[in-house]
This record gives C-alpha cells, sequence and structure tokens, in this order.
C-alpha cells in the first residue's frame, strides 16, 4: 500500500461549495477565485465533505463505485489524479503525511 493510499483527504477550510443538478461551484474565500464541476466531480468533492475526519482514496472509491460502471482500478486512478489537480490549486490537502518533500524522500 502506497503512502497516497494511505493520505486522508480533506476539504480546505477557506473553500465553499455550493451544488445543483449541474453539478457544483466552489469558491475559495481567500483567493476569490471561482471553479466549476461536473456532476462526478461533485460527488467526489461532496464525498469528502461529507468526511469531517477525512477520507482515503481507497474511502472515497468505495463510496463512488457503485454509482459508475466503471472497474475499481481505473476509478481509483481518476480519482488519485483529479485529487492531485484539486491539491495543486488548494481546494484540498492531506492530513498526516509528508508529501512531495526532500524529508520524505530520505527517510529510512
Amino acid at each position: 500500500m502506497s503512502a497516497n493510499q494511505l493520505a486522508t483527504w480533506r476539504i480546505s477550510p477557506e473553500v465553499r461549495a455550493t451544488y445543483s443538478e449541474d453539478g457544483a461551484v466552489l469558491l475559495d474565500i481567500n483567493k476569490g477565485l471561482c471553479y466549476s464541476l461536473n456532476p462526478v466531480a461533485a460527488r467526489v468533492w461532496v464525498t469528502i465533505e461529507t468526511s469531517q475526519a477525512g477520507i482515503t482514496l481507497d474511502g472515497i472509491v468505495g463510496a463512488l463505485e457503485t454509482h459508475f460502471e466503471v472497474p475499481r482500478h481505473k476509478l481509483g486512478d481518476d480519482i488519485a489524479r483529479y485529487l492531485t489537480k484539486l491539491e495543486n490549486i488548494g481546494l484540498v490537502h492531506r492530513n498526516g503525511l509528508i508529501h512531495g518533500s526532500k524529508a520524505a524522500s530520505v527517510r529510512g
């Protein structure tokens, strides 16, 4: 199991969401930026948002796999890529892990 699979994902506290049948709109209140999500992305978002203690990638995949006719590994890969994009723009974050740093790469 990789460190990414052990990561607990949470919504960044400065992000607000509004939902509709078309998906969702996110507002980063610190940056003043809005983002639109299609219905699938909105389902990923609400799954993370409703898990107050955070949720693992496996937990997200488990919650969504009954809604889509996609092999579990493909769904997991797609969600992992999406989470990385959300993390890079500051909308979500991982808890409890040092990732992408030199400290993580030199630990034995």
